[in-house]
């Protein structure tokens, strides 16, 4: 009996044993697939995380190229910005230069020698009413009243008034304005004066015969006629002509000079004085009679003996006078 109780037991615990090992070895395998799971799955996200830090990585780096691509392109723009100002400036300046030769080479002609360079500050001009402008050279440069306009070898007009540091050029398309002119080909003359209507830089040609021959396009330029403007300065262009009375023409001229795109302009001292009427034969000065000589007076009227002259019952006299 006791026997096969101890072979029971010994029975028992070999099972027991037997249980044991097997869920050991259960257990050994279960965490190896967990261990093996574990290591996929981390692996899995650590790959990801590993991506992830590369792309923004890259991002950021790309963002630092954006960033720098852009300084660089500011920088350009305003480097271009600056190197078209300075182009600007470069072909303005070509240009100033081209036109201030031009004014030199007008200097050396006569009449021009004292010419004053003035450069133009303001359109003073209201509507049709009013057509100037002002320049900034005035009577500390020696500029006065009347002095005749150029710009690029053209007639402007004339001051009109003046201070020490400016003046008032009143436009020859003023209507106050007046130029006697002439036709440069046919040689006829006229005059020009400022229009009221129509655009800015036109004016009227007067008192031009129907028989003269006048053509769109045909030159007109000063006569002097007026005693104020030197002969041969261009004035403008004929535009337009229209039958003023049956004996003239009314003509409209296009001015060479338009304010809008003058800058600098020649300040020219009138070179003719106007004319004068010759005096009355009342007001005339006789020359003076060489010594011995005698001067037959006016009839009717007396003259005067000379210092020293006898007088009286001895001396003599012309016929029809009257002696003191």
């Amino acid at each position: 009996m006791g026997e096969r109780l101890a072979t029971l037991v010994y029975v028992l615990i070999a099972i027991l044993l037997l249980a044991l090992m097997a869920a050991q070895a259960q257990r050994i395998e279960s965490t190896e697939a967990m261990t093996t799971a574990f290591r996929s799955t981390t692996g899995s996200i650590w790959q990801g995380a590993v991506g992830v830090a590369g792309g923004l990585r890259q991002i950021g780096e790309n963002y630092q190229l954006i960033v720098g691509a852009r300084e660089e392109r500011q920088r350009l723009m305003e480097r271009i910005n600056r190197l078209e100002a300075e182009n600007a400036r470069a072909a303005e300046l070509v240009q100033e230069n081209r036109r201030l030769r031009e004014m030199l080479a007008l200097r050396g002609e006569p009449g021009f020698s004292q010419a004053v360079v003035a450069r133009v500050v303001a359109d003073l001009s209201s509507g049709p009413l009013r057509r100037a402008v002002r320049v900034d050279r005035g009577r500390r440069d020696g500029v006065l009243p009347g002095w005749i306009v150029v710009a690029r070898g053209a007639l402007a007009g004339r001051v009109n008034r003046l201070d020490d540091d400016w003046s008032e050029v009143l436009l020859v398309s003023d209507p106050e304005s007046g130029v006697a002119v002439r036709h440069q080909l046919d040689r006829f003359a006229g005059i020009l004066r400022g229009g009221n209507r129509g655009p800015s830089t036109f004016a009227r040609l007067e008192y031009v015969p129907r028989d003269q021959a006048v053509a769109v396009g045909d030159a007109v330029v000063t006569s002097g006629l007026d005693g104020v403007y030197p002969p041969g300065l261009l004035v403008g262009y004929v535009r337009d002509m229209a039958g003023d009375s049956p004996l003239t023409w009314r003509i409209a001229v296009e001015v060479a000079v338009d304010v809008s795109n003058m800058e600098e302009v020649l300040l020219v001292p009138p070179t003719m004085k106007p004319r004068t009427r010759p005096a009355p034969p009342s007001a005339r000065v006789q020359p003076a009679s060489p010594p011995g000589t005698v001067t037959a007076p006016t009839p009717g009227t007396a003259s005067a003996p000379a210092p020293g002259a006898a007088s009286g019952p001895g001396a003599t006299t012309a016929p029809g006078t009257a002696a003191r």
